[in-house]
């Protein structure tokens, strides 16, 4: 091939001129995925395609995965999750026009999975992988995927889906990446601290959940990242961390062959959560909280509850080394006793 002839998004490839960042290219985790602007637009996606009509959600679910469904023109109608966070009372049949999403919680959540293929009909499962990026689909209506849960990239959300769902990609791209690239460099440049306005920011201006195209910004962003040494130091981390805390844990996660997690979720008396956040932030420690918004929707003491109030998100990401985790594990041991 004439590499002087080579083209990239319609456009002829520039020689000469200033440089750019440098980055090494690894591949993409999913080549056959569909790339558009973000997991919710990707959610809209599936169900217009498709044209469901009703989406059985849990109740534990962030918002805008309840807007992504209601922009489609499909009704929300929620469902509980038992100790297992497996679904509670699922219906005997599904109609034509309906589906059910489940959320692979933290990436730990295999087992339902496999269970739910069982007794939901393929082309009625939805699965969100936005908490577990490298759970694979399976054959399912739709499996989506968020990559900036896992690695740093402004945006993006991944769709692949069944062979019997015809999907138009749409015609515009996403042109705001650059801006939501300025908590990224921001952190890199300075600290988390200095960049975390702007990183609030990012969810904000991805609220239409009109589908469009990946930036081709984030789509060389993702070819640039090592997924399998991600994987692989994620799974490590967070068994050094079970190892060490599971004695303290008030839920029981296992690790299945599969999972690759975003976190390890660690399960406290009430009173000492959010003094154990507190405290950890004031190290440079920062622990996320899944999904305050979700708190109309749940019922007091039920797993939900726990997960939401009582529940800290420990990191366990590839960018911590044993030492890292192991120092951490101790010194939640010690705030928890």
């Amino acid at each position: 091939m004439n590499i002087l002839n080579q083209k990239n998004h319609g456009m002829p490839t520039e020689i000469g001129g200033y440089f750019g960042l440098e980055l090494p290219w690894h591949g993409e985790l999913y080549p056959d995925a569909l790339k558009l602007q973000s997991g919710r637009a990707a959610i809209r996606a599936a169900l217009e395609s498709a044209a469901i009509t009703q989406v059985l959600l849990p109740a534990y679910v962030c918002d805008s995965v309840i807007k992504a469904v209601t922009d489609s023109g499909a009704k929300a109608v929620f469902y509980c999750l038992d100790e297992s966070r497996y679904p509670k009372d699922l219906p005997a049949t599904f109609p034509k026009h309906s589906a059910l999403l489940y959320v692979n919680y933290f990436g730990l959540c295999a087992k339902n999975i496999a269970k739910l293929r069982t007794v939901i009909p393929a082309c009625r499962l939805i699965i969100d992988n936005s908490q577990a990026l490298f759970a694979t689909h399976q054959g399912e209506l739709a499996t989506i995927y968020s990559p900036r849960k896992f690695v740093g990239v402004p945006d993006g959300g991944l769709l692949i889906h069944s062979a019997s769902l015809k999907f138009k990609m749409p015609d515009v791209e996403d042109s705001a990446s650059i801006e939501r690239m300025r908590p990224l460099i921001v952190r890199m440049a300075y600290s988390a601290r200095q960049g975390y306005s702007d990183f609030k920011k990012i969810p904000l201006s991805l609220q239409d959940t009109t589908p469009l195209l990946m930036s081709r910004l984030t789509q060389r962003l993702l070819k640039s990242i090592p997924w399998t040494e991600i994987a692989q130091r994620r799974r490590k981390n967070f068994l050094l961390m079970s190892k060490e805390l599971d004695g303290i844990n008030g839920m029981h996660w296992e690790l299945d062959a599969a999972d690759v997690p975003m976190c390890y979720p660690l399960t406290l008396p009430g009173e000492k959560v959010d003094q154990i956040r507190d405290q950890l932030t004031a190290r440079n420690i920062f622990i996320p909280i899944y999904w305050q918004d979700a708190l109309p929707r749940i019922t007091p003491n039920s797993i939900e509850t726990i997960l939401t109030n009582h529940t800290l998100f420990i990191p366990i990401d590839q960018r911590m080394e044993s030492n890292q985790v192991k120092m951490l594990s101790d010194l939640l041991l010690k705030m928890a006793s």
